[in-house]
């Protein structure tokens, strides 16, 4: 708007070679300001704050209602956590956790970094969480909810909270039932990458078979830290705009 009203003043009062050099400077005043402009302000939001507390977004604090874009690192420090609402599905990170959100026409991959992350999804809400052993998602599309904890550089741990979630380890798949939690050990655990200038244009990559260890650990109903994640992803009231 600024500078439509420069165009204009500078209409009224010059002519000629003034008028070409005031032009000249509009325009490298106008390439400046694009330059200057976040990397995705071109691109959609995939998703919106729906709670932070000592979260953030890349190097900026997380707020109420503050915009997610593909492959933004999501960070909570100790204590901390935050809640994405992604379409009608929910994406939660506990204290000291990482992860980051790709959003393609037919899915949505949550890329599990570090700590604890977990999402809730209505039947064929496509949220899968891209983890070191494989890909976590609701089986047979119904609806779900469910975290991983990463626990070391070879271990994790994965809870069904509600309905029943899938393993995709190179097209074998092991099922984790609802209120289970189990305990699966990797060697040569899976590198994926955010696609941050592709997502949504180009297929996802292959999934690579690996050798695991699949250890139930609790088959019980899902209590604690679990629970108390459930509560915060399922009973939320925000509405986003």
């Amino acid at each position: 708007m600024t500078l439509i009203v420069l165009r204009e003043t500078m209409e009224e009062n010059l002519s000629g070679e003034s008028m070409r050099i005031a032009l000249c400077v509009q325009v490298i005043l106008l390439s400046a300001a694009m330059a200057c402009s976040p990397a995705w302000a071109g691109q959609k939001a995939v998703g919106v704050v729906s709670q932070a507390d000592r979260a953030h977004i890349g190097s900026t604090n997380a707020l109420t209602g503050s915009n997610v874009y593909n492959c933004e690192n999501l960070e909570t420090e100790d204590q901390g956590e935050m809640r994405v609402q992604v379409r009608s599905s929910q994406v939660y990170l506990a204290a000291s956790s990482m992860a980051q959100i790709e959003q393609d026409a037919n899915e949505v991959q949550v890329f599990v970094n570090r700590g604890t992350v977990g999402f809730s999804s209505p039947a064929g809400g496509g949220v899968e969480l891209t983890t070191p052993a494989g890909f976590i998602r609701a089986a047979s599309g119904q609806a779900a909810s469910g975290q991983v904890t990463i626990t070391n550089g070879k271990e994790m741990l994965v809870s069904a909270i509600r309905g029943d979630l899938v393993l995709d380890n190179g097209g074998e798949f092991r099922t984790i039932a609802q209120g289970q939690t189990v305990k699966i050990t990797f060697n040569d655990g899976l590198e994926p990458v955010c696609r941050v200038d592709e997502a949504g244009n180009q297929p996802r990559d292959p999934v690579v078979h690996h050798q695991i260890g699949f250890y139930i650990v609790a088959a019980a109903a899902v209590g604690g830290t679990s629970a108390i994640i459930w509560h915060k992803i399922a009973e939320s009231d925000y509405k986003p705009q």
